[in-house]
């Protein structure tokens, strides 16, 4: 929810700021051929939980953020093609009557490449649809001991919005994901294995990214 209020305030000011601009042109942001961009996503998420019975009580913490480079090239105006890598670390703690009772964390690499076009609202901000091939391998530990390892591959599509703080600093936000998830889980504790299918919209978290981007 902080990050939907930050998302709508960050996107108000931006278009308040481009309306502002167009009074005095009618230009829209352009990013040109041969325009280049190195760009980085960040999210943190913590969160706590308590649950109080008649004879225990629990508590869970998790922590977790993810990290996300990269780098894209316009081969036509508005027209990017990019490469993408990220980490991801998530911890979480549960506590019952004060004391440990387990620790779970997991770890996650990705790639991925993709093509990205914008649109110009204003001087300053414009809209931009992300097409992206995303694979993801995570492996999660309970107790410092192999539980399940994770690969999935995403096909689809991130909406967002980019507002140019200058020529070359802008702010970035990606606000969902559209598209099809195939993923394959080994569950090592139990030695079986689970795959998954889905295609879906999403507005979690995970999807919410915000970043700073240099223009070149």
């Amino acid at each position: 929810m902080k990050k939907i209020t930050f998302f709508a305030c960050l996107l108000a000011f931006a278009f308040v700021n481009a309306q502002d601009g167009d009074k005095n042109s009618s230009d829209k942001l352009t990013f040109a051929k041969g325009s280049q961009f190195i760009n980085l996503n960040l999210s943190v998420n913590t969160s706590t939980s308590d649950f109080e019975g008649t004879t225990q009580t629990q508590e869970a913490k998790n922590f977790g953020f993810n990290i996300n480079p990269s780098y894209s090239y316009a081969i036509s105006d508005n027209f990017f093609l990019g490469l993408g890598l990220g980490y991801g670390h998530n911890k979480r703690e549960n506590e019952i009557n004060g004391a440990a009772d387990n620790e779970a964390t997991t770890n996650s690499f990705q790639i991925f490449p993709y093509v990205r076009y914008y649109k110009g609202i204003g001087k300053k901000l414009a809209f931009f649809v992300q097409g992206e091939t995303r694979y993801t391998n995570s492996k999660n530990e309970v107790n410092n001991q192999d539980a399940r390892e994770t690969n999935t591959l995403f096909f689809g599509v991130r909406p967002g919005f980019v507002f140019m703080l200058n020529k070359n600093l802008g702010l970035e936000t990606s606000i969902g994901a559209l598209g099809y998830t195939t993923s394959n889980t080994d569950d090592l504790a139990n030695n079986s294995e689970i795959d998954t299918n889905s295609f879906n919209f999403s507005l979690n978290s995970s999807n919410l990214l915000f970043g700073l981007s240099y223009y070149f």
